[in-house]
């Protein structure tokens, strides 16, 4: 199959009470922002997801952004991602984040990590959200971290209703061009790729000391998806931060998926100084967080 996009069928408070006098009229009831530890379902399996809802006033309803994390990390993201849907709760916008497939509180084993699975589990999430009363479903954007980049532009052009996406260092090299580097070279790919598919599943420990266990899905998966080319038909307006000194996906990347945008009504390059991959979440450098998460946050809260 040339694209994954063709083959993946997915199946898919407190009450706050304005004080007045005699001379006012009283406000509508609000409620607090609210986060809230769920699972779903997806796939047959229970998915732990977070929700969050900003305050809203009685029959007030509030657009919605799907996040997406990156290769084995979690729906916290070293607290960033935490940190970004408590800025756009601030600022009106609903969030729905979930662990994929041997992720933090996931239950399952991380061989079923793979683009189908987590493409599906995103979109049981959006569907999951959306059936909310307190949710505008016609107002959804997506978010996504390095390999959440890559997720959110190909679920992005098999449901093309997303609204607005912002993409954080994404991981768009086409096919598995930066995994081969990654894992040591064409030769070290292709083993570990004939392992898994040998026995159902290859060990790989990344640069960070993190052993994971690859099924052979996500070596095919990976293969069969060129995401530079799904950007393209994308429609919406587009943010891709990165920080300057990324090593692991490089700025000729994001660069390479701002020229990929070419239909999108709009693509805004915000640049991280003196960041690297882990943009300030995972480098302990809150000034550095709190940019990334504030630029995300306003660019959401102008066009959803």
């Amino acid at each position: 199959m040339a694209r994954i996009s063709a083959a993946i069928v997915i199946f898919l408070s407190l009450g706050v009470l304005s004080a007045c006098t005699p001379e006012q009229t009283a406000k509508p009831e609000t409620t607090a922002i609210r986060s809230m530890d769920i699972t779903i379902e997806s796939r047959g399996v229970a998915v732990p997801v977070t929700v969050v809802m900003p305050a809203l006033a009685e029959g007030q309803r509030a657009p919605l952004v799907v996040m997406a994390h990156g290769h084995g990390g979690s729906r916290q993201e070293g607290g960033g991602y935490k940190l970004a849907a408590e800025a756009m709760a601030q600022r009106g916008i609903a969030s729905i984040r979930m662990d994929f497939p041997g992720c933090g509180d996931s239950s399952e084993s991380f061989t079923n990590n793979n683009l189908s699975n987590m493409l599906q589990d995103l979109h049981a999430a959006r569907q999951y959200a959306v059936a909310q009363p307190e949710i505008d479903g016609e107002r959804v954007g997506l978010l996504g971290y390095s390999m959440g980049g890559r997720l959110v532009v190909l679920l992005a052009e098999v449901y093309p209703s997303y609204k607005v996406m912002v993409a954080w260092t994404p991981a768009l090299n086409n096919g598995a061009e930066r995994e081969i580097i990654e894992l040591g070279g064409t030769e070290k790919y292709q083993a570990l790729r004939d392992l898994a598919r040998d026995t159902g599943v290859a060990e790989y420990t990344t640069r960070w000391g993190t052993t994971l266990q690859l099924g052979y899905r996500w070596f095919t998966d990976l293969e069969q998806t060129m995401p530079l080319a799904s950007l393209a038909h994308f429609k919406g307006p587009l943010l891709v931060l990165y920080g300057d000194q990324d090593d692991v996906v490089p700025p000729a990347v994001s660069e390479a998926a701002i020229a990929a945008a070419s239909n999108s009504s709009e693509v805004v390059r915000h640049v991280v100084a003196s960041a690297n991959h882990g943009l300030g979440f995972y480098t302990n450098q809150p000034e550095i967080a709190a940019e990334v998460t504030a630029t995300t946050a306003d660019f959401f809260a102008a066009r959803l």
